[in-house]
């Protein structure tokens, strides 16, 4: 779902020419039009880096002062039960992050860009996508360090997707202007493979990633302009196969946001299907696509039909998990009339995602609900979050099932700090920042979550926050 978003900083001169953006003055600034992807008119351009300008030297690493400043917390309120209590894992002007969790270790990963940040490394791009790694299962982070230099990427990076396999390989997808690139890390993020663009030459928006548990077969789907698309590899990412596009349809735009790979070797990816693109108001199909050969062709399943809601911003989103057992849970959400506040729902599969149970409703208060991320586990086990604003500010809520997504434990806000930023009061939070967030299990079975905060989904100034289990 693109949204456009503006920071809290100085916009310029700007002129708009066949839809791209040019910026004049001293820093790439992003503005309102230029927020990553907009349905079929797709991303506008950011301000070319000025070469040099930002930094004396070359470094994947982030300068040791911004290090320090990212290491800062703030003070919590009263943590929730069992967990440990909010913090600011990304500085201001941080969003949409992904977090994965190492099932055979204690690493965790969390993935985001970075707007108006100091550069350490002056041929990244000047929105950069930044990784953090946790060896402890999140209780202490290492620095922001740049995934990819990408010299030749000279505007932005957008939409980070992290896996992480059950031999400790981390997989990671994420966008360079509009190519969908891919990589991975052998040596627990240290160090990445060279991106492989899997997109081919057409623009492209949003990309998901599914990975098997042996990490042999990878999965990335992406969006343009009417379609979905997915590129599949079956040698650990190494290469590619040209991306097969999956519907027949024209004139809707389908929003990828969860894929998983079965050990049976079944995939499964969920998107929403938007009228004529994502800024339409009107009805939007709740879709999971399925591929029993290896991407070679694929199924839909409608699993509801549902509309846009009070805003833009909580229309719909899903998101997808399977556990160890390869039970399937579909997190999604929507409105059930035009206008009407968002609600969340999950259905479940146990047969590889042919079939699903009816849906079970996670949230159909008044309130307006959206931003779903889901994880499982151990056979039975998944773990939810997702906003609202029940409080008049939003607030993000977890639950969690143990018997395979066929009821669920009550809910818990997760976002339990009063301060740390301007957005921020004792009854919530301001806004949800960015498009999504995330969630995952380690590998003694506590969750871990990031989600965004902000003024506004599309303004800053906002941030990443984390909160784990105790």
């Amino acid at each position: 779902m693109s949204r456009f978003r503006v920071t809290a900083a100085t916009v310029f001169a700007v002129l708009v020419l066949f839809g791209s953006v040019a910026f004049a003055g001293e820093s790439a600034v992003p503005s309102a039009s230029e927020r990553e992807g907009t349905g079929q008119e797709g991303h506008a351009a950011e301000a070319e880096e000025r070469a040099g300008e930002d930094a004396d030297h070359d470094s994947a690493a982030m300068a040791p002062d911004a290090m320090r400043r990212l290491r800062a917390t703030h003070a919590v309120a009263a943590a929730a039960p069992g967990w440990v209590g909010e913090i600011k894992l990304g500085a201001e002007d941080t969003w949409e992050p992904s977090i994965a969790a190492d099932p055979s270790g204690p690493y965790v990963y969390a993935l985001y860009n970075g707007f108006n940040r100091p550069k350490a490394c002056k041929s990244c791009p000047p929105i950069p996508m930044l990784l953090r790694v946790s060896s402890d299962n999140g209780v202490t982070w290492g620095p922001e360090t740049y995934i990819c230099p990408c010299p030749n990427v000279k505007q932005y990076q957008y939409d980070p997707v992290l896996k992480v396999a059950n031999n400790g390989v981390v997989y990671a997808t994420w966008m360079n202007k509009t190519d969908i690139a891919f990589s991975k890390s052998t040596d627990h993020g240290a160090t990445w493979s060279a991106p492989i663009t899997v997109s081919g030459n057409q623009w492209a928006d949003h990309p998901w990633l599914g990975v098997s548990p042996n990490g042999v077969d990878v999965y990335v789907a992406y969006a343009t302009t009417q379609d979905v698309w997915v590129a599949a590899s079956h040698n650990a990412g190494a290469s590619f196969a040209a991306p097969v596009k999956l519907n027949t349809d024209s004139g809707h735009y389908r929003y990828p946001n969860g894929f998983e790979v079965l050990p049976s070797g079944v995939a499964v990816m969920s998107a929403s299907n938007y009228p004529g693109s994502q800024q339409n108001n009107g009805p939007i199909a709740i879709e999971t696509w399925r591929t029993t050969n290896g991407g070679a062709s694929w199924s839909v399943n409608v699993l509801a039909n549902l509309f846009t809601g009070v805003q833009f911003a909580t229309s719909s989103t899903t998101a997808l998990a399977s556990d160890a057992a390869g039970t399937l849970v579909a997190l999604y959400t929507g409105a059930t009339i035009v206008g009407a506040p968002g609600q969340v729902w999950t259905r479940r599969s146990i047969d590889g995602g042919a079939t699903w149970a009816p849906a079970v409703a996670i949230e159909s208060g008044p309130a307006d609900a959206s931003f779903p991320a889901i994880a499982g586990g151990a056979a039975g086990v998944f773990r939810l979050h997702y906003g609202d604003n029940r409080t008049g500010s939003w607030n993000t809520w977890y639950r969690s099932s143990t018997d395979g997504g066929q009821t669920w434990g009550a809910d818990v806000d997760i976002s339990d700090a009063d301060t740390g930023g301007t957005y921020k009061t004792a009854a919530g939070f301001s806004s949800e920042y960015g498009d999504y967030g995330a969630i995952d299990i380690t590998n003694t079975g506590k969750t871990v979550a990031v989600w965004g905060e902000g003024v506004s989904i599309s303004t800053g100034p906002g941030a990443i926050w984390f909160n784990r289990e105790t």
